[in-house]
């Protein structure tokens, strides 16, 4: 063998030895390097974020006592109930998140005496009753889309005591109460935010399986499936929005809204149409209202709000009636309604806050007055008591069920966590 091609094999490795003793000790110092060390830390932390379950835990509950009578204390009626609504909410960043909402309701004590007493269901004080408000499961596609799938509610339109565009939950919702006890559709809800605009689509499902009494019954999907659609966009501080709920089998509706500031005043209204169905006419409601705070240090609220329900009742005649037929719903049976109410934060010190408001029925010119005072007192457990006064004369809204000249009484413990 020539020695020629040997010795020039030995030149080459012996100038490539440096290269590569350099390169492996380039690479073994890279990896103690102290920006790739930060990073790869900071990659291993989003990664490990990313994949991190968290959880939220919350509620409200009511401790609530009520006693009823006459003017002329004839009668009383009294009872005592726990009300609740807890949920949970687990979230994975990377993936979505899951809401679970039950209500709580338990009966503690009733009680009922005198010459005149008022209707009271009684109540099995020893059941407790768990109904599934809310269920969904919501998730997005690359921040952009915004999905929600499940049992839910939803909140369209920015009234305060009548919602006429809020013609899509199954109830609507009582917003003299302490609490909101009702429960969501089964539903596909999708949302597309914008600038200053926002599109949602909610595809509800809660009409493809009824129960017809005897049992349940599954329905043609495409044909009882009903969408509502909503957008709303802001223009010049005003926002104002458009509302349809369609379908197969349903009385189509359309709904208007706005709400925005006038004069220091926020004033805001809505407009519902309900288009001619099978045996339904075309009718409309309407709500307008306005909300001002007053005073130096903005602890005065004024607030009053307008109802109008082209197919409300003009008068008591028929109440007896959609009260056997349960389509006695307060605060829409009638045609006409006005709300006024004034809050003071801080009316004594800081631990007393009131409100005085009252609701009539312009229709059949019945009313309720309401004093609503909640302390914080500290080393005492917050708590609220609820002066009322219906009136107006015997078998209409406000007294139909409560009496004429009725006065109650509520006392109300309530915790939020």
């Amino acid at each position: 063998m020539s020695r020629f091609p040997a010795i020039l094999l030995l030149v080459a490795l012996a100038a490539l030895c440096p290269n590569l003793l350099r390169a492996q000790d380039a690479e073994e110092a890279d990896i103690f390097d102290s920006e790739n060390f930060t990073q790869s830390v900071t990659e291993s932390l989003q990664s490990e974020q990313k994949n991190k379950l968290e959880y939220l835990i919350g509620g409200v509950f009511l401790a609530d006592n009520t006693l009823a009578t006459t003017a002329s204390f004839d009668g009383y009626t009294a009872s005592g109930a726990f009300l609740g609504k807890v949920f949970v909410r687990l979230s994975v960043p990377r993936y979505g998140s899951l809401y679970l909402g039950y209500i709580l309701q338990h009966a503690i004590y009733q009680g009922q005496g005198g010459s005149f007493t008022f209707p009271i269901t009684a109540q099995d004080l020893f059941t407790n009753t768990f109904t599934l408000s809310e269920f969904y499961l919501s998730f997005d596609l690359a921040k952009v889309l915004f999905f929600r799938a499940g049992n839910q509610l939803i909140a369209w339109g920015p009234s305060i005591i009548w919602t006429p565009v809020d013609f899509i939950n199954l109830q609507r919702i009582n917003p003299l109460a302490s609490v909101d006890l009702r429960v969501g559709k089964p539903a596909l809800r999708v949302h597309l935010p914008r600038k200053d605009s926002n599109l949602f689509l909610f595809t509800d499902f809660s009409g493809t399986v009824t129960d017809t009494g005897s049992g349940l019954v599954v329905n043609d999907l495409w044909k009882t499936t009903n969408f509502g659609l909503r957008g709303d966009l802001t223009v010049l501080g005003f926002e104002f929005g458009l509302t349809g709920y369609l379908g197969y089998s349903i009385q189509n509706r359309y709904g208007f809204d706005f709400s925005g500031r006038v004069l220091a005043t926020d004033v805001y209204g809505e407009l519902a149409l309900y288009f001619p169905y099978g045996g339904y006419e075309f009718s409309y409601v309407y709500s307008l209202g306005f909300q001002r705070t007053l005073g130096e240090l903005k602890k005065w609220t004024l607030q009053g709000e307008f109802f109008f329900n082209s197919t409300g009742a003009r008068d008591e005649s028929g109440y007896a009636a959609l009260i056997a037929t349960q389509r006695f719903v307060p605060l829409y049976v009638g045609q006409m309604y006005a709300y006024l109410g004034l809050s003071k934060q801080d009316l004594i010190g800081t631990f007393l806050d009131a409100t005085l408001y009252g609701v009539v029925n312009i229709s059949d010119l019945s009313y309720t007055m309401s004093l609503k005072s909640t302390f914080d007192i500290t080393g005492f457990i917050p708590f609220s008591l609820y002066l009322a006064y219906n009136g107006g004369g015997p078998g209409k809204e406000f007294t139909i069920l409560a009496g004429d000249n009725a006065l109650s009484a509520t006392l109300e413990v309530r915790f939020e966590f």
